[in-house]
């Protein structure tokens, strides 16, 4: 059964107040194609189930800075600045699930399960109304399962009967949330002939698929991370407190390894769209930056960075104290553009 159909009737099987598995992990492994058609269709209400909230011009993200959202259930939101926003606001309605178990739940409800017991989250706000079952002496969270009127699954290569084969992590939640929905509808980058795909490769079978829709290829996602120590030589102002230039500086080295790894060239900065510092940095801090590669053209690359702190001073205790943070603190973020002349491009 040949399974392709048009953007415009994946999307129209969407309908005011769904609820919508979308797969993807910050954006890696999302349908692009089919969000960004959802958003512009103006499907209000939906109750949405991923593992993230991307970014506010990324994945899932979009949704949620379109208002198009009312109820989310996801890991985290910490790249999204709007999510948290509108939490707070009391617009949008979090159920935060810890990683595991919100995969767990949603294979549950692939798998026709009553639910599953977890020992995460005892003791927390997570367990906050819920059931708490005690088996051979031991108390477990009795989580329910989840599934959704609608999943939407990317996937690299497909045949026309819906077998679909993923490529490194980019699976993520995608096969679970395949077995988890009244309708799937995968996006993918090719399409071959079925009969075509070795079967040892096929990670969904075409049972759980309703369409297909035609995407971009998938694309290498490249990141980098460095890790510094901010001395005292970085602490310009009182207090001991680091300038936010340290941070740019950290970027563009994030940056250069970003295109040697690419291109096999440092190339140049032309510039920054967006610079956020959200938080303090001192002497005697450690700070995790990285960056990725959102956008490939001819000679430019248009990067996403991210700044936070993993370990923070404790002068308070001596001048060589520090802690080792549960949560790392995000202090800055930035977006800009880096170019590399074609003629200093040695890789494809």
């Amino acid at each position: 059964m040949d399974k392709l159909i048009s953007i415009e009737e994946a999307v129209a099987r969407i309908q005011d107040g769904m609820t919508l598995m979308v797969g993807g992990f910050l954006g890696n492994g999302t349908p692009h194609r089919l969000v960004d058609a959802l958003v512009a269709s103006g499907v209000r209400a939906l109750t949405l189930i991923c593992n993230d909230t991307a970014f506010p011009d990324k994945g899932v993200g979009r949704l949620i800075a379109n208002r198009q959202v009312k109820k989310v259930y996801t890991s985290h939101i910490g790249t999204n600045p709007l999510t948290i926003e509108q939490m707070n606001a009391g617009e949008l309605a979090v159920e935060f699930c810890p990683q595991g178990t919100l995969a767990e739940r949603v294979r549950a409800g692939g798998s026709g399960l009553g639910g599953i017991l977890t020992p995460t989250g005892l003791g927390t706000l997570v367990a906050k109304g819920k059931e708490v079952v005690t088996v051979s002496g031991r108390e477990y969270l009795l989580e329910t399962p989840l599934r959704a009127d609608v999943a939407l699954v990317r996937a690299s290569v497909a045949d026309r009967s819906g077998n679909l084969i993923y490529r490194g992590t980019a699976e993520n939640f995608n096969p679970l949330m395949a077995s988890a929905a009244d309708v799937v509808i995968a996006e993918v980058g090719e399409v071959v002939a079925t009969g075509t795909l070795d079967p040892a490769t096929v990670r969904t079978p075409g049972i759980f698929l309703d369409a297909l829709v035609v995407g971009e290829p998938s694309r290498c996602c490249w990141r980098s991370t460095v890790r510094s120590r901010m001395s005292a030589h970085d602490a310009h102002y009182g207090g001991s407190l680091v300038d936010g230039a340290k941070m740019l500086q950290l970027f563009g080295d994030v940056a250069t390894e970003l295109l040697i790894l690419h291109d096999g060239d440092e190339g140049l900065f032309a510039g920054y769209d967006t610079v956020e510092f959200l938080a303090p940095v001192y002497a005697g801090d450690y700070i995790e930056a990285t960056g990725e590669i959102t956008r490939v053209g001819n000679s430019s690359r248009r990067m996403v960075f991210e700044a936070r702190k993993v370990i923070a001073a404790r002068p308070d205790i001596s001048g060589s104290a520090a802690d080792a943070l549960a949560e790392p603190v995000v202090v800055c973020r930035a977006s800009g553009t880096c170019v590399v002349p074609k003629q200093c491009q040695r890789k494809q």
